[in-house]
């Protein structure tokens, strides 16, 4: 069996709904890739990163940084094989920082080096070959998706993953995770396309990324659940996992619209909020709610007015909610069990 099993597993025990997030996070760090998890306030998305961060031979903690400051890292960054952590974009003292320390790291993890030549700065990073994890609120990403670098660089170049799991009992300690990082990924070698599931993965990532980035960003997610296992070929197993693990990448397709094809992306901030709710909790409330958001009644239910096509009220109890047909569906596809 997979080690991945065995980790989340492990983590359940003391984390509930974080043993998922926490495997795909160490899938994407092998992959070498940026990986960017959103989730509201007081989800668990540093417990990920840090378990992760932890367990990695090389990580490094940053809390932002533009092109133009990458020079400062010009040593550290050329010939990198470790892991930058951001732990919290919102911490990030403008938009345009946050815009720039996510479009640097998206384009260093793929295309491993930065060369960039202006009057004032001259910035040069070489044979980056690591992975970042970038951890924002979703307010935060709603801010990013306007921007015209997510159409240009950001969304194609990056693995937006969704943690949709509230602590159901909160716990202090961090998750102290033991991790074979296996053998070299480059080892293993690009895996078939004649897989039944092969189709069903292709369909999930190409809610993210173009048909060509699809292809790049599969296959080598894939290479990576076999480095971690020390096998050079990919097996039926290991799409069955990244399948399982995936999941939560559906929504964006539910809460992203556009104006145009190619202009005028908007985030649904409200609907994923919805989503977190009936994800984590099995029987949601209006109260459940305004705890959570820290917000007053009266305004729960003014914002649930403006999404009521996502639920209904409970036969049982007024003041409780059950989701709609459409909104079980989206929930079954990302994974949430009810």
């Amino acid at each position: 069996m997979h080690q991945l099993y065995e980790i989340i597993k492990e983590v359940e025990q003391t984390h509930s709904g974080l043993g998922n997030a926490v495997a795909f996070a160490i899938i994407a760090t092998k992959a070498r890739r940026c990986l960017i998890i959103i989730s509201p306030a007081g989800c668990g998305k540093s417990a990920i990163s840090d378990a992760v961060g932890s367990a990695y031979p090389e990580a490094i903690r940053l809390d932002s940084v533009t092109r133009s400051g990458l020079r400062d890292f010009k040593d550290k960054f050329t010939n990198f094989w470790g892991l930058v952590v951001v732990d919290d974009l919102g911490k990030v003292d403008t938009a345009y920082s946050r815009v720039q320390t996510v479009t640097s790291f998206a384009e260093l993890c793929y295309s491993h080096f930065i060369s960039k030549h202006t009057m004032t700065v001259t910035v040069e990073i070489s044979e980056f070959h690591g992975a970042a994890i970038i951890n924002l609120q979703p307010p935060i990403l709603a801010q990013l998706v306007q921007h015209d670098e997510w159409e240009v660089v950001t969304q194609d170049k990056t693995i937006r993953y969704y943690h949709l799991y509230r602590p159901i009992k909160p716990c202090e300690e961090k998750p102290k995770l033991k991790i074979d990082w296996g053998i070299d990924l480059d080892l293993v070698h690009k895996p078939r396309h004649d897989f039944k599931l092969y189709p069903k993965l292709e369909d999930i990532t190409a809610i993210q990324w173009s048909d060509a980035r699809v292809l790049e960003h599969l296959d080598t997610l894939l290479r990576a659940v076999a480095a971690l296992d020390r096998r050079e070929e990919v097996k039926f197993e290991d799409l069955v996992l990244l399948y399982r693990l995936m999941k939560p990448m559906t929504i964006e397709k539910y809460i992203m619209t556009k104006a145009g094809f190619e202009v005028g992306r908007r985030m649904d901030t409200n609907l994923l909020a919805v989503l977190v709710e009936f994800a984590s909790w099995k029987h949601i409330s209006i109260e459940r709610i305004a705890r959570d958001y820290k917000i007053s009644v009266s305004t729960v239910y003014r914002l649930l007015a403006e999404i009521k096509l996502w639920f209904k009220p409970s036969e049982e109890a007024r003041k409780k909610l059950v989701p709609t047909q459409e909104l079980q569906k989206i929930l079954k596809e990302a994974g949430v069990e009810r």
